[in-house]
């Protein structure tokens, strides 16, 4: 008989008590919340899904004249860009939202892929189901994405030019190509 694994049934709570458990994915330790016996993920993406890190996803914005506002935050701090205290704040404000929305995001990915890992472990999986939850994966990781791109996007519209210019100095990043308006 084919044991079916229903994401919706009480296993959940009790995989997500096994995972926060103390086990590592490797031998660099995670802070105890931290779900840390999820083979299929490394610590890195462990770490920067629960802690709400970009992990390059909005890449695509970064490289192309768009500056996010945790690196323009941070080169502000060094000193090697000046933003307005109106700009700042309003940075902060968009940096503090997707940083929450991440996280949030990140916390239910870690849980989603938790779930699927242990369906594998429990030997077998009704192809709906796997197909659902896998699906609900791609999901959360597309609203991840788009949580950082839109940071991108609303912190580059307070942006001057030379800023922008200071930003890419600044990470060490080429400046976009010649006719490329820098996001305005």
């Amino acid at each position: 008989m084919k044991r079916a694994f229903v994401v919706g049934s009480g296993i959940a709570p009790m995989v997500l008590a096994l995972l926060m458990g103390s086990g590592a994915a490797s031998a660099e330790r995670l802070p105890e919340q931290v779900p840390s016996n999820i083979r299929s993920l490394s610590v890195e993406e462990i770490r920067g899904l629960w802690d709400g890190e970009g992990m390059g996803l909005a890449r695509a914005a970064e490289l192309n004249g768009h500056p996010g506002p945790t690196h323009l935050l941070e080169a502000a701090r060094a000193g090697k860009i000046h933003l307005y205290a109106e700009q700042r704040q309003a940075i902060e404000r968009i940096h503090a939202a997707m940083k929450a929305r991440a996280q949030a995001l990140g916390h239910q990915i870690l849980a989603q892929e938790a779930l699927l890992e242990a369906g594998f472990r429990r030997g077998h999986f009704v192809e709906a189901d796997l197909a659902r939850q896998v699906e609900d994966i791609g999901r959360k990781r597309a609203e991840l994405r788009l949580a950082h791109l839109r940071a991108h996007m609303e912190t580059v519209g307070l942006l001057r030019p030379e800023q922008i210019e200071e930003y890419y100095q600044f990470r060490g990043f080429p400046a976009p190509s010649a006719g490329h308006t820098l996001g305005h």
